[in-house]
Order: structure tokens, then C-alpha cells, then sequence
């Protein structure tokens, strides 16, 4: 039997913002809902509009698709933090982002090796 979107939509919702240690009250302020409404969708007794849908997500910090249940696994969504990172990196010195531009590919390397080693 086929899971209604509703509650793969309330599943995670709720496992999402339990991992990140929100309670439903500091959510729906967040995003601007009682917490009711948070309750009733993690329930899966209601369905968020796209919009809210959306603010969620971006709150939670994972994309709509996950939430949706069209991805499997939780996308990093782009948070806060990062467009606040991502400010910062512009104002940096050209030679300051390459090194950062370095490291980055250098961690993605060495996931690259640890996931051969599986």
C-alpha cells in the first residue's frame, strides 16, 4: 500500500526537525504558523501549501524534494549560514578563496577515497 504524500511530507518534517533539535513551537515561528499547523502536518492530517512547503525546508536546511519524498536522502538545501558564507567568500582576497577553493576539492577527494574503501 502506497504511503499518502501527506504523511511522507509530516514523517519528515518531524525527523528532520528532531535531528536538529527544534521543537514544533520555535518552527512555526520560524516559518509563520501556529504550532498547531506543525503538529497537524507532521500528523499528516494537512498538506502545507508549496509556499510554506518551501519556508520549511529552507528552514530545516533540506530541500523541498526531500521533504516531498522525490529524494531519498537529505540534500543540502541552501541555508542562512551559507549565503552568509557565501557574502563572506566574495570579500575575501583572491589568493584567500583559491586556498578555500583548494580545500574544498581536496575534502571532496578524500570522500571520493573513503567511499572506494567501503
Amino acid at each position: 500500500m502506497e504511503e499518502g504524500i501527506a504523511k511522507i511530507i509530516g514523517k519528515r518534517i518531524k525527523s528532520t526537525r528532531e535531528q536538529k533539535g527544534i521543537i514544533q513551537k520555535a518552527l512555526a515561528e520560524m516559518v509563520g504558523v501556529s504550532p498547531a499547523a506543525i503538529n497537524q502536518f507532521e500528523k499528516g492530517e494537512k498538506k502545507p501549501s508549496s509556499e510554506l512547503l518551501a519556508n520549511i525546508a529552507r528552514e530545516l536546511g533540506v530541500s523541498a524534494d526531500y521533504l516531498l519524498g522525490a529524494s531519498k536522502k537529505e540534500d543540502i538545501f541552501f541555508t542562512k549560514d551559507m549565503a552568509a558564507a557565501f557574502r563572506d567568500f566574495k570579500e575575501l582576497s583572491k589568493r584567500d578563496r583559491e586556498i578555500i577553493l583548494e580545500n574544498i576539492k581536496l575534502l571532496k577527494s578524500l570522500g571520493k577515497q573513503k567511499e572506494k574503501q567501503r
